[in-house]
């Protein structure tokens, strides 16, 4: 059991526990038996239409077991899993759909009328979970997926063959595919496991979508060590109580959860002690959490384990790592994304890929065993982002564009975004390194600044965009702010805003914060 595939886990946990829960989403569970038997099924359906080694297979599902029984059956069919967002734009799905050349649609009920909008006449259609009554001549449902026998396919997968494709967002606008390995998986998921002491009596929570890289630990750690996954619907994430019920029910040990998660999970006030009795370890990551909202985490759960993690999707998931030993002093204090992963290692240049000194500012650079093949159908795309490693003869790392300082310790320090450097007055300003500021200033509760056109001049101004309510005055927030930033970087306009603008993956909109008004 040293290969991490579908092949493999599944068959021996179906064997050795085959009533044992793997997955349930709510409303529907399926034992390990079950869903080897139902992926089977899939994977054998999916060779019947001619799916062969390395084709694509698109799903599109609404968060449910049925995800995992789809991304298992594809990989089943020793082809190539590429999620879609089930709320893609449909012009966005068509351009996955042109760039991936997919085999096969996997869809269900909800998200049948995307797959029709967008597979057109020749692609197969598969429905899961229902038989719809006026199927189009393309289209198969699940009675149809029934007929074909519950074993495994004969199909073999190689070490360097593809397992998924995740769409990015682009620069230009066009969605970027990440070839992520098997090995990369592997290598990833081995040292999970043993790094978190996962085990088969963990009950691990599933927030991630399933198009965004966060969702290769739940689904993965869960299979290689025959745990429980938990699939929360998005419908949970809107209501705090709801998601900590759905936890406190399920008596979830395990979470991997997108910061602001946490962080609206904090402002609802739904976390008081002895909440969440069975939760023993939480990693957080895929943004930057104020420290003010890791503090309220660890004074009302002291006896739960906290991580902070940093990954990019090029690199498969978790690239470095921090546990938080101790309370932090004040939510001033900078949270680090860690040390590096087993079979990882980093590097801080400069643009001429030059080392910086410690305590320098740099960017960061990944390399080892995460790294993926590179963008689908895009060799300058991938030649400008994965750079032959300037010190390893014939590795690859990857540009990050993030930006990062290494502490004494020898712990990295996220920075913010190279892109997000701006200059103003002739000083070169890192906009994250004032929002961190700004998120510890009270009734804070999420904030992005931007450089924007000062009236009519050819000038430009920091204005820090609040989501909350400040409630100190602003002269007394301006003079905190002078505690901890030189004058040059304070910004000169402080506006709230009901909602910061946010892109798919809950991410702030940086152009769009470009657009909104403010007095």
């Amino acid at each position: 059991m040293n290969r991490l595939s579908a092949h493999h886990e599944i068959d021996h946990w179906a064997l050795l526990t085959p009533e044992k829960t793997a997955v349930h989403d709510g409303r529907l569970a399926l034992t390990y038996a079950e869903l080897a038997a139902a992926s089977n099924r899939l994977g054998q359906a999916l060779c019947g239409l001619g799916v062969k080694s390395q084709d694509r297979v698109v799903f599109c599902l609404s968060r449910s077991v049925h995800c995992l029984t789809a991304l298992l059956g594809i990989l089943r069919a020793g082809a190539v899993y590429v999620p879609i967002d089930p709320k893609s734009p449909p012009d966005r799905a068509r351009s996955i759909l042109h760039d991936c050349e997919p085999r096969a649609f996997i869809c269900d009920a909800t998200t049948r009328s995307l797959a029709r909008s967008v597979a057109g006449a020749e692609l197969p259609i598969i429905c899961l979970g229902t038989t719809p009554a006026d199927a189009g001549e393309n289209e198969r449902d699940q009675s149809w997926i029934d007929g074909y026998p519950a074993v495994r396919p004969l199909t073999e997968v190689a070490d360097d063959d593809l397992a998924y494709i995740l769409y990015t967002s682009g620069s230009t606008g066009q969605p970027k595919g990440v070839m992520i390995l098997h090995q990369n998986i592997r290598s990833y998921i081995d040292w999970a496991v043993r790094r978190f002491a996962i085990d088969a009596s963990d009950r691990i929570l599933c927030t991630a979508p399933f198009h965004f890289d966060m969702s290769t630990f739940d689904i993965f750690t869960t299979l290689r060590r025959g745990a429980a996954l938990f699939i929360a619907t998005e419908a949970l994430a809107l209501f705090p109580e709801k998601l900590v019920v759905f936890m406190e029910q399920h008596q979830v040990t395990l979470w991997k959860g997108i910061s602001s998660l946490l962080m609206y999970l904090a402002r609802a006030g739904v976390l008081r002690p002895g909440r969440l009795p069975a939760l023993r370890r939480v990693l957080y990551g895929g943004e930057s959490l104020a420290t003010r909202w890791l503090i309220h985490w660890m004074e009302v759960f002291p006896e739960k384990v906290f991580y902070n993690v940093y990954g990019p999707t090029e690199a498969t998931g978790i690239s470095l790592f921090h546990q938080i030993e101790a309370l932090p002093g004040s939510p001033q204090e900078l949270i680090p994304i860690g040390y590096p992963c087993a079979d990882t290692y980093v590097y801080l240049l400069t643009s001429d890929l030059d080392p910086v000194p410690d305590g320098a500012i740099g960017e960061l650079f990944i390399g080892g065993a995460g790294l993926a093949r590179g963008y689908l159908n895009a060799p300058e795309k991938t030649a400008r982002a994965f750079l032959p490693d300037p010190f390893r003869p014939g590795a690859r790392v990857y540009r990050t564009g993030d930006l990062a300082r290494k502490r004494a310790d020898g712990a990295y320090e996220f920075v913010g975004r190279a892109d997000h450097q701006v200059k103003i007055m002739g000083y070169r300003i890192e906009l994250g390194e004032i929002e961190h500021a700004l998120s510890a200033l009270p009734g804070v509760n999420d904030v992005a600044v931007a450089a924007m056109a000062a009236g009519d001049q050819d000038l430009r101004e920091l204005v820090a965009f609040i989501e909350g309510e400040l409630t100190a005055d602003t002269t007394a927030a301006f003079e905190q702010l002078k505690q901890q930033l030189p004058v040059y970087m304070i910004p000169r306009r402080l506006c709230t805003v009901a909602r910061l603008p946010r892109c798919p993956r809950g991410k702030v909109d940086r152009h769009a914060l470009q657009a909104l008004e403010f007095k």
